[in-house]
């Protein structure tokens, strides 16, 4: 007999298998936030298609224009772009997901309105299903109330570091349901039981594929930092990293302002080569390209800020001092080791290509973290952190101490 399932999660039979049907997720507060995606989409990719209308001619007079062609194709991938945000808001509004067992397979789609993706997961493949409890978090931290609490997610183990994600953003209950559902249809199609699904933490996941244990005392390869012995201490210096620091952003920055730069062009010259009406105005779209390149400086003077910045350290048994300096100004971070809990790596709370994006760590006494340097390698981090937290004889975790450091030569 299959287990049980919450009434609202319809069961349908179709000709590849069984077909689980879940209701639109409640996201709680994300609903502002999707509004929000999806009224900036419709500006983005709305502004991108008038853009590829009026370089083709199409809403003038004139008609067709084969010469915009080159042109209307430079406006495609912003187009692209309005529908994905669009794409986010409605599924972060409205998304749904359905889950499929089908022969040889397990499919996973999202849907919202329009907008769908399928995610495939060979049923060979899978070893056990995991439920993640904690898989909504805001820096860091596990959300404890709201709509959110509740949320888990539901993946597929198939032998690699990180299971594939099924579906998530339901309750814990139904996502428990779920997997024992669907180890009971698995073993009905492949004839080999599965072991009862396991549950995990973020935290946990985290920390393992963060690593964030072990000194390092050996320099990276190719490294621009600079740690040197000075006065019972160290000194570190954190050079300015250039564009490795900006993650993309400085490229999307230039990419956004060159389009905006063209586009704006094109407006101007526009009323005169395509013979436009007298009395059209100017002042709406006037505003929405000064917005947009608004946007794109904000980007681009904050990408040439991470590009620019530099650090000093000081760690002794006497102080720890971090003095950063950018385009902003100077920042500076003082304390004496007895108020210090720990020196470490750890996770920023941003995530690219699902991976986390690490830092240094400094913990408190009074339960306070301090975050530095996210635009370092791991391996610098795990190096600077080593050194800093020998010289201050301050451990990785809280009641930990350390031997003064020694350099590798």
């Amino acid at each position: 007999m299959s287990p049980a399932l919450p009434p609202e999660i319809r069961v349908e039979s179709s000709r590849h298998g069984k077909r689980y049907l879940l209701p639109p997720r409640e996201t709680g507060p994300l609903k502002v936030v999707a509004v929000f995606f999806i009224g900036f989409g419709c500006l983005f990719g709305g502004f991108a298609l008038f853009w590829i209308l009026g370089v083709l001619g199409v809403s003038q007079k004139d008609g067709f224009q084969i010469g915009g062609l080159l042109f209307a194709l430079f406006g495609v991938p912003f187009l692209g772009v309005g529908l994905g945000i669009i794409g986010l808001g409605v599924f972060a509004l409205c998304g749904r997901c359905e889950i499929e067992v089908q022969s040889g397979e397990l499919v996973a789609r999202e849907r919202g309105g329009p907008f769908w993706w399928t995610r495939r997961v060979p049923l060979k493949d899978i070893r056990r299903f995991t439920l993640v409890t904690d898989a909504v978090r805001i820096n860091g931290q596990p959300v404890k109330s709201g709509a959110l609490a509740d949320t888990g997610m539901l993946g597929a183990e198939v032998g690699t570091a990180n299971p594939r994600l099924v579906t998530m953003g339901y309750s814990r209950a139904w996502m428990e349901s779920l997997a024992d559902r669907l180890t009971a249809d698995l073993a009905a199609q492949t004839g080999t039981t599965l072991p009862p699904p396991v549950a995990q933490t973020v935290t946990h996941s985290a920390t393992s594929r963060e690593g964030l244990s072990g000194d390092r005392f050996d320099p990276p390869a190719a490294t621009t930092l600079r740690i040197t012995e000075q006065a019972g201490g160290i000194i570190a210096v954190v050079p300015p990293q250039g564009a490795r620091s900006t993650r993309g952003l400085l490229f999307f920055a230039i990419i956004w302002l060159v389009f905006v730069g063209v586009v704006g062009a094109g407006f101007v010259i526009a009323p005169e080569s395509q013979k436009r009406r007298r009395n059209q105005s100017k002042a709406i779209p006037g505003v929405v390209i000064g917005l947009f390149g608004l946007a794109g400086v904000g980007m681009l003077v904050a990408a040439v800020n991470q590009m620019r910045r530099k650090a000093s350290l000081r760690a002794s048994r006497n102080e720890l001092i971090i003095v950063q300096q950018s385009l902003f100004g100077t920042k500076t971070f003082k304390r004496i080791p007895a108020e210090l809990a720990a020196i470490r790596v750890g996770g920023s709370g941003m995530v690219i290509n699902n991976v986390p994006v690490l830092e240094l760590q400094v913990h408190d006494n009074a339960n306070g973290k301090h975050g530095f340097f996210s635009n370092l390698t791991n391996d610098e981090l795990h190096w600077l952190a080593t050194h800093l937290r020998h010289a201050a004889g301050v451990g990785e975790a809280p009641g930990e101490g350390n031997e003064p450091p020694k350099l590798a030569g």
